[in-house]
C-alpha cells in the first residue's frame, strides 16, 4: 500500500504537486488559525473564502489570473470588514453576515455567464487537486514564509491584542493596524489554499487546528506549533485516505481533522471536566 503511493508519487507529477501543496496549506493555515480562534474571528474564514468566489468568477469570465482576482476580492472584503467594524456601526460578525452573501451572489451571477458554469463552480467550491500547477506551489511557499515572518515578528503585539485590546491600546500597541494586518494575512492564506480546500470547507482549515491548539496549549507560540502539527498530521492522513478511496482531498482532510479533534477531546475528557 505504502509502496503503491510512493511509486505513484514518483511517476505522476500532479500527485507530487498535490501532496506538496497540501503540506504547505497545512503550514500556512496552522500558523494563522490560533490567532483567529483565540480572537474569536472564526467566522472570518468563511467570509473570506466566500469572497474569493466573486474574484474568481470575474477572473474566469474576464480571462485573467485567478489568483489575482481572488486576492483583490478578499483584500476588498477584509478592508470592508475592518472599516465597518471600526465605525462601530456593525459588530464584526454582523458585517461578515451582510457582505458574505453579497460577494457570493456576485460570483454566482458572473459565473452564470461562463460557458463552463457547472465545471467552474464545482472546482472552486470543493477544490480540485488536478488544478495544482508548479506556479501554485511557488505562491504557497511565499505565503507560508510570509505568514511565519509576519506572525512571529509581531507575536508580542498579536498576543497582547488577543488578550486585551483596550489594554494593548493603552500601552501603545496599534491594535487597528494589528487587526488589519491579520485580516490581510488571512486573505492571502485563504487564496493560497483555494485549490486544495475550495470555498465550502475553507473555514474548517482555519478553525479546527486553532480549536485543538486552544484546548491543549499554554501560550500563543505553543498554540501555533501545536496547530501546525495537528494540521500536518490531519492533512497527510486525509490525503492518503482520499488517494486510496478516490475521495475529494479537501473535504476528506476536514473530516479526518474533525475526527482527530473529537478523539483528542474524548481521551482528555476528565482533564477538561476538572479544569
Amino acid at each position: 500500500m505504502i509502496m503503491g503511493i510512493i511509486s505513484d508519487l514518483a511517476n505522476f507529477e500532479f500527485l507530487r504537486y498535490s501532496l506538496i501543496a497540501t503540506l504547505l496549506v497545512s503550514l500556512s493555515t496552522g500558523i494563522i488559525s490560533p490567532i483567529i480562534v483565540y480572537r474569536g474571528m472564526e467566522f472570518i474564514g468563511d467570509g473570506l473564502s466566500h469572497a474569493i468566489f466573486a474574484g474568481v468568477a470575474v477572473a474566469v469570465v474576464a480571462n485573467f489570473n485567478v489568483f489575482l482576482g481572488a486576492i483583490l476580492a478578499t483584500v476588498v472584503f477584509a478592508y470592508l470588514i475592518y472599516r465597518l467594524n471600526k465605525s462601530q456601526a456593525f459588530h464584526e460578525s454582523t458585517a461578515i453576515g451582510i457582505l458574505l452573501p453579497v460577494f457570493m451572489s456576485i460570483g454566482v451571477i458572473i459565473f452564470s455567464k461562463s460557458p463552463r458554469y457547472t465545471t467552474d463552480v464545482t472546482s472552486y467550491l470543493f477544490g480540485n487537486i488536478l488544478m495544482v500547477v508548479k506556479e501554485d506551489l511557488y505562491f504557497l511557499v511565499v505565503v507560508t514564509i510570509l505568514s511565519a515572518i509576519v506572525v512571529f515578528a509581531n507575536l508580542y503585539k498579536i498576543s497582547y491584542w488577543i488578550s486585551d485590546e483596550d489594554m494593548a491600546q493603552f500601552y501603545g500597541i496599534k491594535t487597528n493596524t494589528t487587526k488589519l494586518l491579520t485580516l490581510f494575512l488571512t486573505s492571502f492564506v485563504v487564496v493560497s489554499a483555494l485549490k486544495i480546500a475550495g470555498v465550502i470547507v475553507m473555514g474548517a482549515f482555519l478553525v479546527l487546528p486553532g480549536v485543538f491548539a486552544k484546548i491543549s496549549a499554554n501560550s500563543l507560540k505553543q498554540a501555533i506549533f501545536r496547530a501546525t502539527t495537528f494540521n500536518i498530521v490531519a492533512s497527510l492522513l486525509g490525503f492518503l485516505l482520499s488517494y486510496y478511496f478516490d475521495l475529494p482531498p479537501g473535504p476528506t482532510i476536514v473530516l479526518f481533522g474533525f475526527l482527530l479533534l473529537i478523539l483528542f477531546i474524548s481521551l482528555n475528557r476528565k482533564k477538561f471536566e476538572i479544569s
